[in-house]
């Protein structure tokens, strides 16, 4: 049993820095816009590293990390260091605390503070909400102010 808790922490370890959305999100609830115009607003269940259950309107709902445009939290809920980027990345946490610009796949702006990078997701800051983006759902950022 402790070698198997063991992995099990090593392995969650390793994703929460890729993450954003982790498990530390099961029970608290979510604004999630999908990429073909959705928006599911629910309590989140359980996370994985390719979905995310939720309870939406009472029924169970699982979104797959791929159609997901962006998600709305609470701006104290993403808290915690991003694990560091790799090099692949030319916006890592060097650039945290920028006033950017995000422009996603779907032609929409959000506008805010870069409050957090991860190898998967970034969150920014507005006013009292952070809107958590995935990497694959951004054109291209603008850094407005460093």
């Amino acid at each position: 049993m402790y070698e198997y808790y063991e992995e099990y922490s090593e392995y969650v370890g390793r994703k929460r820095g890729q993450l954003i959305i982790d498990e530390r999100f099961c029970g608290r609830s979510l604004e999630v816009y999908t990429v073909d115009g959705e928006k599911l607003l629910g309590l989140v269940d359980e996370v994985g590293c390719s979905e995310i259950g939720m309870f939406v309107e009472n029924t169970p709902v699982i979104v797959s990390r791929n159609a997901i445009l962006y998600i709305v939290t609470g701006l104290s809920d993403v808290h915690g260091a991003g694990g560091k980027c790799e090099k692949e990345f030319v916006l890592d946490e060097n650039f945290i605390g920028s006033d950017v610009v995000v422009k996603l796949i779907n032609g929409h702006e959000i506008e805010g503070r870069l409050i957090k990078v991860c190898k998967n997701e970034i969150a920014v800051a507005q006013s009292n909400r952070a809107i958590v983006v995935p990497r694959t759902s951004i054109s291209y950022i603008k850094i407005l102010r460093r």
